[in-house]
């Protein structure tokens, strides 16, 4: 750690406050180059926990920086390694749940800016949000008090980025887990004073789960990192390898997407979960009856 960094972050520690003055003298302190070093995504976690008042510009910074230091520093970008899946769930679940806002906006930001992260972070984030709308803790309101068996526009927004991020569960589809867990979250805001949005996203998303399957599947790191090591390799005549592929295609035709429509609208197995999740307390509430009017207008 710098001299001039050393002496920021100890002022900040005991003011345990970071406005926007303070953002930008470690914005210029840690960021000048765009790069972060792990000492120092460090320190910003330990900045950002330690501190009671954290102005929006931090926010900014805070997401901006760490996301930088886990997407695009580490080969392949845009792929989150193990390791610093690792650390970035044990610097923010240190005392076993999230503690600011900063941090939830972090987790979605990461998930929405990588081509793939490990699958516990995945699952993490989706927990993280869960957990503040069902046993009412947790950041999402922005300093404002959650209420148990209550979910917000906030939670809401945050919820739709992290299912329909780019590197979630079943990015373009809902997957099972995630489906199951819209009806838990369901099941446990029945009563509450919920945000009109809520049920929006319930209907869309469990739509989207029953109605279709998933288009593809990401690419893991490992196999980013082969195919980078191939497209480097100089040994490899990758123009002659792409002629081949292009004079297949051209013998056999481009794969065509089948347009002929399925001869139901989803598969039995789809149907026969459906039924089971909405008859498990034998009685259709008003979520489930919006669903499934949905389901019949399709």
């Amino acid at each position: 750690m710098t001299k001039p960094l050393n002496d920021l972050s100890a002022m900040i520690r005991d003011a345990r406050a970071i406005g926007p003055d303070e953002t930008l003298a470690l914005r210029r302190a840690v960021w000048p180059d765009g790069q972060i070093s792990a000492d120092e995504a460090n320190i910003l976690f330990d900045l950002n926990r330690t501190s009671a008042a954290r102005s929006a510009e931090w926010v900014d910074f805070f997401v901006e920086a760490i996301t930088a230091y886990l997407v695009e520093q580490v080969a392949p970008r845009g792929y989150v390694s193990d390791d610093n899946a690792a650390w970035l769930i044990s610097q923010i679940d240190h005392d076993g749940h999230v503690d600011t806002l900063a941090e939830l906006e972090l987790i979605a930001k990461v998930m929405e800016r990588a081509e793939n992260v490990p699958e516990p972070l995945k699952r993490y984030a989706l927990t993280q949000i869960a957990d503040a709308v069902i046993d009412g803790t947790g950041p999402t309101r922005c300093g404002n008090s959650l209420k148990p068996g209550s979910i917000g526009t906030a939670e809401v927004a945050m919820l739709r980025r992290v299912l329909y991020a780019q590197a979630g569960l079943s990015p373009a589809h809902i997957g099972r887990e995630e489906a199951e867990l819209l009806f838990r979250l369901k099941d446990a805001t029945l009563d509450g004073d919920n945000a009109p949005e809520w049920q929006t996203l319930f209907v869309q998303a469990l739509r989207l789960h029953i109605m279709t399957d998933p288009a593809y599947r990401l690419l893991s790191r490992d196999e980013a990192i082969r195919l980078d090591s191939f497209m480097a390799d100089t040994s490899s005549n990758v123009g002659r390898f792409m002629g081949r592929m292009a004079k297949s295609f051209g013998r056999k035709g481009l794969p065509q997407r089948n347009s002929t429509p399925p001869a139901t609208l989803y598969p039995a197995s789809k149907k026969h979960w459906l039924a089971a999740s909405i008859h498990i307390d034998g009685v259709i509430d008003p979520m489930e009856q919006a669903l499934l009017d949905a389901l019949a207008n399709d």
